[in-house]
Order: C-alpha cells, then sequence, then structure tokens
C-alpha cells in the first residue's frame, strides 16, 4: 500500500458543515448590523485563524467581542451540528480503507472534548485510532496539535496521507513533511485550494482511488 495511516480532517472534509457555520455567523454579523455573506463569499475567503476571516467580513477581532463571538458560534453550533449530514461516500471509503489494512484518524481544530461528541454522534468512533482537538473554543488551526498527534500514530511520514478541506490543512501537512489530498466540497472552493501544491478531488471515490493508486 502507498499509505498505512490517513489522518483526516473533520469539519468540512467529514461533515457536511460549511452552510452551518455562514448560516451562524450571519447571525452575528446581523447582530453587528453588517451585510450577511454567501456560501460562495465563504468558500473563497475563509481562512485560518478564524480571526483574520472575521476581520475581513467586518466583525471585531478585539479580545472582548471576539470572544463573545466565538462562544456565540459554538454554542450555536453544539445545537445545530446534528442536523448536518456526513459527506456522501465518506463511510464507505472509511470502511473499505480499514479493510484493506490503512489505519485512520482525526485531527481537528474544534476543541477536542467537541469533536469526541461530534465522532460518537455519527458513530464513527470504530473508524478511528485515534483522534486530537484544541483545548479552547478560538479556532486558531491545528498546526499547535499536529506533531504530537503524528507521533501517535507512530507511522513513516512517508505512508501518512493528510486529507483536508483547506489550506490551512495543506500547511499543516507541510509541517508535518507528509503528502496531502484536498478534498473541494468543504470551507474552501477549489479555486482557492489551487493555491497549494496538492492534489484537489471532489468526491470520497476519487480520494478511495488517489489512496490505491
Amino acid at each position: 500500500m502507498k499509505y498505512s495511516y490517513v489522518i483526516w480532517d473533520w469539519n468540512g472534509t467529514i461533515v457536511d458543515d460549511a452552510q452551518l457555520c455562514v448560516d451562524i455567523v450571519n447571525r452575528q454579523l446581523i447582530n453587528y448590523d453588517l451585510n450577511e455573506v454567501t456560501l460562495d463569499y465563504y468558500v473563497n475567503n475563509f481562512r485560518f485563524p478564524v480571526r483574520s476571516y472575521y476581520k475581513r467580513i467586518g466583525l471585531p477581532t478585539d479580545t472582548l467581542n471576539y470572544s463573545r463571538i466565538a462562544a456565540y458560534f459554538i454554542n450555536e453550533y453544539r445545537r445545530q451540528y446534528k442536523f448536518c449530514n456526513i459527506h456522501q461516500g465518506a463511510i464507505d471509503c472509511f470502511n473499505k480503507l480499514n479493510i484493506s489494512g490503512i489505519n485512520q484518524s482525526v485531527l481537528s481544530a474544534s476543541m477536542e472534548s467537541d469533536l469526541y461528541s461530534f465522532i460518537l454522534h455519527f458513530k464513527l468512533s470504530h473508524q478511528f485510532t485515534h483522534f486530537s482537538g484544541v483545548t479552547d473554543i478560538f479556532a486558531a488551526g491545528k498546526s499547535n496539535i499536529s506533531i504530537k498527534h503524528l507521533k501517535k500514530l507512530n507511522s513513516n511520514n512517508l505512508k501518512v496521507l493528510l486529507v483536508g478541506d483547506t489550506l490551512h490543512d495543506a500547511e499543516v501537512a507541510q509541517k508535518l513533511d507528509v503528502d496531502c489530498l484536498l478534498f473541494s466540497g468543504g470551507h474552501n472552493s477549489r479555486e482557492i485550494l489551487s493555491e497549494s501544491t496538492y492534489q484537489i478531488v471532489d468526491s470520497f471515490d476519487e480520494i478511495y482511488q488517489y489512496i490505491l493508486d
């Protein structure tokens, strides 16, 4: 096998939640008398850390306001994420990779306690040997936890593939010195993902084929 381990991003890559994120932030934009954004605008402008994206769309990013906005976001997300779906083909892909002897884990910029709840809700805990999340709600990214996560896998870097849906995932893969595959159905558009040199795919069937080729 080309890979012995696949590290999955969660939000946008496994769970289809980009529209939910747009809807929650739009309610905050209304609260601050700012213009709402479309999903198309979001996927072409979203960046980590999330604070930088909020600044771009006009939301205040001072410590007090950002803390309030982040708290509102996560409380609304926790209330509504169960209405989201797993991307089409994801579960079949997980099953086939496990049958093929390829281990899988999740590396997320979500709080680890939330990530655990999300994985349990979608009944996916048996698919992954490890999962790692951050310790706060401020969505600064996952670079700081990525090296520790990789060490848990005890695998040759050349045999590890990171699959994500944002340029931040490409940055993390570069930091870890592992291969990366970018999924266009999440929080960044194909156009934005093209700023990286990694291959882009549009479906989980393509992800599976890439891994096995």
